[in-house]
């Protein structure tokens, strides 16, 4: 009923029109799954204002690939050939077109839907498994996967400012960041059940042994991270306790505290590359080895601790917080510990 340049026209706007569905469902959806959408559109868009500039070369090449004239009638049998193989051919040559051209379509939807920059607190949103179940459940597992390696580097985000906020000393910065570390001890509870909660959802579906396994796995993973956050907050309380008190962490104290917090982030930094990589990249052995150590000096340090108040440099109390903080961290240290073994089966 219509001449094949007007079918083939309707096929283009075909094109922009299905990327309309794929834009409306990813509305509810997270910051990536928007940006996918949209550079479905921008694809489509781009091979479309090309394919315009040389529509009648174009539609010709097409028609004498299949062997169509254009100019005769009674041909009515090829159409459907001639749409679907334009419609092949716009494919491929935009793909073609655009293959070298992926970075910088990145930074355009980067661009026209960025990130919003709130406070770390602020912004407890799941971001890879918020759009439901997927329909192939190894997917889903591997949604999670991502999720609890983020969860992993909040954790050691955590730590970090329990770490900045025992070298704070303006009141009001240090209630403010006190503040923030509290905030996220709530984050990680609200993760912890939150990707649970999809896992117990994806156990329900038929599922190979191996993906049972990896749920198992990522189920223990959320619980010690999740624990991190406590001993995190912990050691926060014990500081609260301390930057209240009258006295305050000799050099040497100071020090120690800084010698464990660095393996304890070191563990956490071998950890969260461990989460982020896969599993045949990775052995227990590092993690292994900064556990000994923290063990090592935690028994140290307590030792010392008790000469320390024996021979009257601090007191009991000042010694107790002092001890707290080590304890925490080494804590820390075998939560770590139990991540690493769980993802390393």
């Amino acid at each position: 009923m219509l001449p094949i340049y007007l079918g083939i026209a309707l096929v283009l706007g075909e094109n922009i029109g299905t990327t309309m569905t794929a834009n409306l469902a990813a509305l509810g959806a997270n910051i990536q799954a928007r940006r996918a959408a949209l550079a479905h559109l921008l694809f489509n868009v781009f091979g479309i204002i090309w394919v315009i500039c040389v529509f009648y070369p174009f539609v010709n090449l097409v028609c004498r690939m299949v062997g169509y004239d254009p100019t005769m009638s009674g041909q009515a049998a090829k159409l459907p050939i001639v749409l679907a193989m334009f419609h092949t051919c716009f494919n491929v040559s935009n793909t073609a077109i655009l293959l070298g051209f992926i970075p910088q379509i990145e930074k355009v939807c980067c661009w026209l839907l960025p990130t919003k920059e709130l406070p770390q607190e602020e912004e407890f949103r799941l971001q890879y498994i918020q759009g439901g179940l997927m329909k192939t459940p190894e997917i889903s597992v591997l949604q999670a996967q991502k999720e609890t390696a983020l969860f992993a580097e909040r954790m050691q985000r955590m730590f970090n400012m329990t770490h900045d906020l025992l070298h704070e000393k303006d009141g009001n910065s240090f209630t403010q960041l006190a503040e923030r570390i509290k905030k996220y001890e709530n984050i990680s509870d609200n993760m912890e059940i939150e990707i649970a909660n999809y896992l117990g959802q994806v156990s329900n579906s038929h599922l190979s042994d191996v993906t049972k396994m990896k749920i198992r796995a990522l189920l223990r993973e959320v619980s010690e991270l999740e624990s991190i956050g406590d001993a995190c907050y912990n050691i926060t309380r014990s500081l609260n306790r301390h930057h209240e008190s009258a006295e305050t962490f000799t050099e040497a104290q100071t020090e120690n505290i800084e010698r464990m917090m660095h393996l304890a982030d070191k563990s956490l930094t071998q950890m969260v590359a461990t989460l982020n990589g896969k599993r045949e990249d990775f052995t227990l052995q590092p993690s292994l080895e900064t556990e000994t150590e923290i063990n090592t000096l935690r028994t140290e340090l307590k030792e010392q601790n008790i000469r320390d108040i024996d021979n009257h440099l601090y007191s009991y109390a000042l010694g107790s917080t002092y001890m707290d903080i080590v304890s925490q961290c080494e804590r820390l240290g075998d939560y770590v510990m139990n991540v690493v073994e769980a993802r390393l089966n």
